[in-house]
C-alpha cells in the first residue's frame, strides 16, 4: 500500500528493485503484505463490511499522479459532500475513503502483493480508508487502528468488443497521460466506488491486522482481502508497464515482498453467509 501523502514517509526516495528488502524500516510482527490460504484461515462469522456511499458519483474531477511509486487517486467527498465510508465486520468506528492506489508487475511477471492459496494475480488495488475519529493523517498513522484497507485482485483478460469496458478500463486509458514521474492526469467521467466492485463477491474476504506495505510500513491497518477477482482488459493493463519511476526507470514489479505471519490470525468469511 502506498502512504497517502508524501510525510507518511521520511524519505520518499524508495524503489522497488529488491522488491523492499533494502528499505530502512523499523518491522515488528504484523508487517504486509502476508500469503493468504483458505485452509489455513480461521473462518469468520463476522458480519459483512457495510459500504455506505460507495453508489454515489465523488465529485470531480478526478486526478490520477504517478508519484514514482504507483498511480494513486485521491478520493474526494461525493456530491452531497458525505464521503464514500467502510464499517461493520467488527470494526469499531467508522472509516472514510481517503486514497486509491496499485500495484503491479511486469510482462513477465504478475505484481499484485498479497498472494491468495500460493498465487499472485496480475495486479492489486488498493482502496485506503481512515478513521473517522482522527482528523490528522498523522494521528491515524500512529494508532493502531488508524486504517482499513480494502485490496482487489485484478485479472487480466482478453478484449472483449462486445462488452462495455469497465470503469477500471476507462480510468486506465488515462495512464498513457501520466507516464513520466509527477505528472497528473484529470478523469472528468462519472466514478463511484461500487462501480470498482461490480461483479466481484463483497461478501468473502480474508481479513488481518497488517501494515502500510510502503515506508514507513507501519502496524495501523486492519486489512480486507478479497479472494475473487475484478476482470480487467489485458490491454488497459499493459499501461501500467509504460510508467516511469523518479529516476526515469520503468516502473515495475512495484509490489513488497512476502512478510512473514508470526503469531497473526488470519480470517476468512464465507460468501454463503447470510448476516
Amino acid at each position: 500500500m502506498h502512504h497517502v501523502v508524501r510525510t507518511f514517509s521520511k524519505s520518499s526516495h524508495f524503489n522497488y528493485d529488491k522488491q523492499g528488502k533494502d528499505w530502512n524500516v523499523k518491522v515488528g510482527t504484523e508487517q504486509s503484505p502476508i500469503s493468504l490460504e483458505k485452509e489455513k484461515a480461521v473462518w469468520s462469522v463476522a458480519p459483512r463490511l457495510k459500504f455506505i456511499n460507495y453508489n454515489k458519483t465523488l465529485s470531480g474531477p478526478l486526478k490520477l499522479t504517478n508519484n514514482g511509486h504507483t498511480v494513486t487517486m485521491v478520493i474526494p467527498p461525493v456530491d452531497d459532500g458525505n464521503h464514500p465510508s467502510v464499517c461493520g465486520c467488527k470494526l469499531d468506528c467508522i472509516y472514510k475513503a481517503v486514497q486509491l492506489h496499485f500495484h503491479w508487475g511486469s510482462p513477465k511477471s504478475k505484481g499484485s502483493e498479497h498472494m491468495i492459496n500460493s498465487s499472485r494475480y496480475d495486479a492489486e488495488l488498493h482502496i485506503l480508508h481512515q478513521n473517522y475519529a482522527y482528523a490528522l493523517q498523522n494521528n491515524a498513522i500512529s494508532s493502531p487502528d488508524g486504517f482499513v484497507a480494502l485490496a482487489i485482485m485484478l485479472r487480466s483478460v482478453p478484449e472483449c468488443p462486445n462488452e462495455t469496458p469497465g470503469i477500471l478500463d476507462k480510468l486506465f486509458v488515462e495512464l498513457n497521460r501520466v507516464r513520466d514521474y509527477n505528472t497528473t492526469s484529470t478523469y472528468e467521467g462519472p466514478f463511484c466506488l461500487r462501480d470498482i466492485l461490480n461483479g466481484m463477491e463483497r461478501k468473502e474476504f480474508f481479513a488481518y491486522r497488517g501494515s502500510l506495505t510502503t515506508p514507513p510500513c507501519t502496524e495501523t491497518v486492519n486489512w480486507f482481502v478479497f479472494p475473487n477477482p475484478v476482470d480487467v482488459s489485458e490491454k488497459s493493463l499493459k499501461n501500467f508497464w509504460l510508467l516511469k519511476d523518479d529516476r526515469g526507470l520503468p516502473l515495475l514489479n512495484n509490489y513488497r515482498e512476502i512478510q512473514s505471519l508470526h503469531q497473526r490470525t488470519v480470517y476468512y468469511r464465507n460468501e454463503t453467509a447470510n448476516f
